[in-house]
């Protein structure tokens, strides 16, 4: 839910209702003013925070805090991962007490989610890479990020990042909304940047590809090492 919104559309919430507050600071006003709104209608409130004693913090009938160290730059790209990850994790002990998930599942994420410092040391680790491709479009002024199922939060958070840092205009919208207006906008001198890992919803993104190619836009796509089926339909990868 967008935290500025929630008190002002008549939230349905009672005491069976747990309503997860999720900011770095713990002093965001809106979300603040949220979790506030929710504690007044006897709501659990749970919030996520990445300050040690901050003001959600102390309103809050739980707190999980995310020790991403101090926040240096607007990005803060450290606190959006690890929010990610307590969210992951609460879900998944939710999860095992109620009986959802089978162990084994539940394991195999865990799992998977200890592998994710390495992964991202992978990634960090090529920064020349990212900068030779960055290179080619330092002139662009309009940037459009596209993802589907888990690839469209992604894409907004592209897009958010590239604003606050560069101040270009990013827009970052599900690849499937595509033909419902933003289309309209996408011509040669675009990029378009698109989350186009192997998910089972791959085949619908690469149409997407294809049609914002056709209308002359640059394609960059953030896909699967190796996958040589995509980079083959992007500009850059």
């Amino acid at each position: 839910d967008i935290a500025s919104e929630f008190r002002y559309r008549d939230p349905v919430l009672d005491r069976r209702t747990l309503v997860v507050g999720v900011s770095q600071s713990g002093e965001t006003i809106d979300t603040l003013q949220a979790m506030t709104e929710a504690r007044r209608w006897d709501a659990k409130v749970l919030v996520i925070s990445n300050v040690v004693d901050s003001s959600m913090a102390r309103v809050a009938d739980g707190v999980l805090y995310t020790h991403a160290g101090p926040e240096v730059g607007v990005a803060s790209t450290k606190t959006h991962l690890s929010q990610i990850v307590a969210l992951e994790l609460l879900a998944l002990y939710l999860a095992q007490l109620r009986g959802t998930v089978p162990p084994a599942d539940a394991r195999h994420l865990f799992e998977k989610m200890a592998e994710l410092p390495g992964l991202i040391e992978t990634a960090l680790g090529r920064e020349d890479d990212v900068a030779a491709v960055a290179g080619r479009f330092t002139q662009t002024r309009d940037f459009f990020f596209l993802g589907r199922h888990v690839g469209f939060p992604v894409a907004l958070e592209g897009a958010l990042k590239l604003k606050e840092l560069s101040y270009l205009r990013a827009e970052g919208y599900p690849a499937g909304e595509l033909k419902h207006g933003p289309i309209a906008l996408i011509e040669p001198g675009t990029v378009v940047v698109a989350v186009a890992t192997r998910t089972r919803l791959w085949d619908k993104m690469m149409s997407n590809i294809a049609e914002v190619r056709s209308r002359g836009a640059s394609v960059l796509l953030v896909a699967n090492d190796g996958d040589e089926e995509t980079a083959a339909e992007a500009d850059a990868v």
